[in-house]
């Protein structure tokens, strides 16, 4: 098992007292497995996704198992998170442009995990940048080592931070809305790219995303979540024929359609 979360609970400290935010959390991500995490805006999805590496205010409370391969990230110590973090588990953002100092070169944002985290020489994470510029679908990576995020278009960007996601080689991808910016066809050579990515390296992925016909077609699992707690597990491709809860149902019923309207 890649990622086991079980029991997953998170309270924060307030004014008036604590506050539980994820109540119970159960989910998994196996080895080469693509899984979704849908539900409303404030359900506790990037909670989660935070939560499962110990990104959380010291204020906060928080139990339950968060195991990734192997090791509990909430009881390990700092150099077994730091290994977690840097080496094991990669995050993509929603916005790319959040994600990259505006006055460092790409090159600089792309090589920095890679020689100060992992003690790879420089020249030789300079050509793995490159070549990780490359293998995500930018053409001259060598010139875009040298330019600046603003001399990018999101989508270009977001390859580059997907690209900074696979320097450490991790096992296991969090994506946090990863495409959602972007528009449709630059959002699916994106997600080609990083389907590629997965397939090749036998990444596990947890997926999060507001997309439901997106998430049906990409995904090999998909939990619903709502008020902090996983409310049911569908298979992807049977995603809006099998629901059974009601806020599944009521969540899938409220996607847009064009069907039966005149344009």
């Amino acid at each position: 098992m890649l990622l086991e979360i079980k029991n997953l609970q998170l309270d924060f400290a307030t004014p008036g007292g604590s506050t539980r935010v994820l109540h119970g959390v159960d989910l998994h991500v196996e080895r080469g497995e693509v899984v979704g995490l849908v539900g409303e805006s404030g359900s506790g999805k990037s909670t989660t996704v935070r939560a499962a590496l110990r990104l959380y205010p010291q204020s906060a409370s928080c139990t339950g198992t968060v195991n990734v391969n192997g090791e509990n990230v909430l009881t390990c110590g700092e150099d077994a998170l730091h290994s977690v973090r840097s080496r094991e588990v990669a995050m993509i953002h929603q916005d790319p442009r959040g994600s990259l100092n505006p006055v460092r070169r790409i090159g600089d944002s792309l090589t920095e995990r890679l020689v100060h985290v992992l003690g790879v020489d420089k020249f030789a994470a300079r050509a793995k940048g490159t070549e990780l510029l490359r293998a995500v679908g930018l053409t001259q990576p060598e010139k875009r080592m040298r330019q600046y995020p603003h001399e990018f278009s999101g989508g270009m960007l977001q390859r580059v931070v997907i690209a900074a996601a696979l320097s450490s080689e991790p096992q296991l991808i969090l994506a946090d809305e990863a495409t959602s910016a972007l528009d449709v066809t630059t959002q699916a050579e994106v997600l080609s790219v990083l389907r590629e990515a997965q397939r090749s390296r036998g990444l596990g992925m947890l997926f999060i995303t507001h997309d439901l016909h997106l998430a049906a077609a990409y995904c090999d699992r998909v939990y619903a979540m709502f008020k902090g707690r996983i409310v049911e597990e569908l298979e992807g491709n049977n995603l809006f024929a099998a629901a059974r809860e009601e806020y599944t149902r009521e969540l899938l019923s409220a996607v847009p359609s064009l069907k039966g309207q005149r344009l």
